[in-house]
């Protein structure tokens, strides 16, 4: 398993995202005048690697009609990533080993006028065993 894919999986195997997106969770660029609410979600740059560890950071965006909706989607992943009281992914997550998740920044809420939905994004860090 991938990092990405390791994203991938966490959002749909949580039912309370789900529940509000159902399947329409995307790796890469959401369809064009796709259905919301949605979240489609990236890798940014390149990683990188240090004392048998690498980093990826992603950025997840929480994509729906309604500001609230959109500003709770992007509460349920930073509970998924960063966790409350300790409850973030961590150890193994399907096949794939997480030695840190953390959420980087919620950058609030961005109007998207072409399309007339909200926008609240939301960058994270997984940290895992270098892979070989």
């Amino acid at each position: 398993m991938t990092p990405s894919q390791c994203v991938g999986y966490a959002l749909n195997q949580t039912s309370s995202i789900t529940a509000i997106v159902s399947t329409r969770i995307y790796h890469g660029l959401r369809p064009v005048a796709g259905a919301t609410p949605c979240i489609n979600y990236f890798q940014m740059g390149g990683g990188t690697r240090q004392y048998g560890t690498d980093r990826a950071v992603f950025t997840i965006n929480c994509r729906a009609a309604t500001a609230n909706t959109a500003l709770e989607l992007a509460r349920l992943v930073t509970d998924v990533f960063h966790g409350t009281s300790g409850t973030g992914i961590h150890g193994t997550l399907s096949s794939f080993t997480i030695i840190q998740a953390a959420v980087l920044q919620s950058q609030g809420l961005i109007p998207e006028t072409e399309d007339q939905i909200y926008n609240a994004p939301v960058d994270i860090q997984i940290v895992y065993p270098t892979q070989r």
